[in-house]
């Protein structure tokens, strides 16, 4: 899983799928946010069969809809760099961690 930047470093796994850093740019602050798609905060789930990035408030609204939709399996993004982490969340709850 992703760890974020390590503390005076600028090289961390972190830094991949397009996350840029200014030369000036506190390296513990990406460039890159990813925003919810229906109501612009930011996002902390990917659901893939949705194609769309969610917070968590509008993935209860839209997954809760019926029952194909809780079967949905959406991934974490992290607090970090908001890239994919291998962390998912199937139906309401039920929190997954999955094996490299």
């Amino acid at each position: 899983m992703c760890k974020g930047l390590q503390q005076g470093s600028t090289t961390s796994s972190c830094l991949k799928q397009g996350v840029s850093l200014s030369p000036n740019a506190n390296p513990r602050v990406s460039t890159r946010l990813v925003k919810c798609e229906l109501c612009n905060s930011r996002a902390t789930l990917y659901c893939q069969a949705d194609d769309a990035y969610l917070c968590r408030k509008c993935d209860k609204w839209v997954h809760g809809a019926n029952f194909l939709a809780q079967r949905h399996i959406r991934c974490f993004l992290c607090n970090t760099c908001q890239n994919l982490t291998q962390r998912y969340l199937i139906g309401a709850s039920h929190e997954v961690l999955l094996p490299t």
